[in-house]
């Protein structure tokens, strides 16, 4: 009997615009590729983030009084010192190794293997292009265990 393929969803990255297999168990609405690009994308949008509020009216009053503090905090000289030469600054010829670069395994695959991106798993050569939309479940009534004011108990 022929083991059953995951159901896959194909998308685009949204930072790199690969095209990105994803098997339904690691699928959680992701938006980006395996390869690092969510990280790249929040570190970006917290640096956004960052620069808007030090435009804020708020932002730029708070970034006057933190500077404030730090140049009380610090000894102000007028003049910089001479640099220190280090004695190891160079390095021995040999020390340096180079070598072939690395080639990671996703890379390295052909473009007709259906595989997860995340995890590797095998996927079915029918590929979804929209989220799956898992059913919901029911909440839960709470009961009140005290009775109501109508209740017919003496």
């Amino acid at each position: 009997m022929p083991t059953m393929e995951a159901t896959c969803r194909l998308f685009l990255c949204a930072r790199c615009r690969k095209q990105v297999l994803i098997c339904r168990h690691c699928d959680r609405g992701q938006i980006y590729c395996a390869d690092g690009c969510a990280k790249i994308a929040r570190s970006h949008s917290l640096r956004e983030a960052g620069r808007r509020y030090q435009q804020s009216r708020q932002g730029r009053f708070k970034q006057a009084k933190r500077i404030r503090r730090f140049r009380l905090r610090k000894q102000n000289v007028t003049h910089q010192g001479s640099e220190s030469v280090a004695d190891n600054d160079l390095l021995p010829a040999n020390s340096v190794k180079v070598g072939t670069p690395v080639v990671l395994s996703r890379q390295s695959r052909p473009a007709d293997t259906r595989q997860c991106h995340f995890c590797g798993a095998s996927c079915s050569e029918f590929v979804r292009y929209s989220f799956l939309h898992r059913r919901r479940v029911p909440t839960i009534i709470k009961i009140d265990r005290k009775g109501t004011k109508h209740d017919d108990s003496p």
